[in-house]
């Protein structure tokens, strides 16, 4: 009989990516501080308001996760290929809220000063909180380990 070595099955690891980390993490809290803004929203423009500033919060959301998936996929490529799909993915990511607002500008439901003040609160809000947990070390790249301060 022949003996059969046994067969080494050797997984890759299962790194999670720093750029998906931090879009995943300021997902999480856009969902958490959104509200917030989509009730003042809602107390000042009504249920437009609310409409309006929820399809912003939701395109922002969608924008961040979109903006890691694209830098993970090209990462894995080369350089270039990072550098040509982060700057085009930036244009088409444009190009999709363009796209959104031109597709619902004219709708019953829709207040632009609303979808405006959430697109770009959301987005400078959201950026500001991730910095605070952004590990700015090589050892720990994305977000800080619980327990480590700045």
């Amino acid at each position: 009989m022949a003996e059969h070595a046994p067969q080494a099955t050797e997984e890759a690891p299962t790194e999670e990516a720093p750029e998906r980390e931090l879009a995943r993490d300021m997902v999480r809290r856009g969902i958490v501080g959104g509200p917030v803004l989509i009730g003042v929203c809602t107390g000042v423009w009504g249920f437009d308001g609310l409409w309006s500033s929820a399809f912003a919060l939701g395109l922002i959301l969608f924008n961040f996760w979109l903006a890691a998936s694209l830098i993970t996929w090209s990462v894995r490529i080369s350089p270039a290929v990072l550098m040509a799909g982060v700057m085009s993915g930036y244009i088409i990511r444009l190009g999709i809220l363009t796209g959104a607002y031109l597709l619902v500008r004219d709708g019953g439901w829709f207040e632009a000063m609303a979808f405006i003040i959430t697109l770009i609160a959301a987005h400078l809000v959201l950026l500001v909180w991730e910095t605070r947990h952004v590990s700015m070390s090589l050892a720990y790249p994305g977000l800080k380990p619980q327990g480590v301060r700045s």
